[in-house]
């Protein structure tokens, strides 16, 4: 990843057409979006989505990777994600390891793998 760069990387997007699977509203957003900030905190990240200046009272539901798990290499217990929304468009991506596993956000070599129930 390019410093400063302001499209979801492939990483992200991958996260992000997952969720919209769960989530059809969102899939035409996806490829629209431009990031604002990313930070990185050891054990995950939050990617900040540039969002039009919605109401304070706008509804901010979290749509959540429930039903898979992202494996990472040197990540043992695997990450999640959840994608916090404004008024239905994405506004913040987390993603979280598992277990308190360290991750310094480098992506390659990830899945996103089904989880079994």
């Amino acid at each position: 990843m390019r410093p400063g760069q302001i499209k979801p990387n492939e990483f992200e997007l991958a996260i992000l057409e997952r969720l919209a699977s769960k989530e059809p509203s969102l899939r035409g957003s996806v490829g629209q979006l431009h990031v604002l900030s990313r930070k990185f905190t050891g054990v995950g990240s939050f990617t900040t989505f540039v969002c039009e200046e919605l109401p304070a009272d706008a509804s901010r539901e979290p749509i959540t990777l429930d039903d898979a798990i992202i494996t990472m290499p040197g990540v043992p217990n695997g990450m999640g994600a959840v994608l916090f929304c404004k008024a239905g468009m994405p506004h913040c991506l987390e993603v979280y390891t598992y277990a308190g596993d360290y991750w310094e956000g480098v992506y390659d070599g990830f899945a996103i793998e089904p989880t079994r129930r």
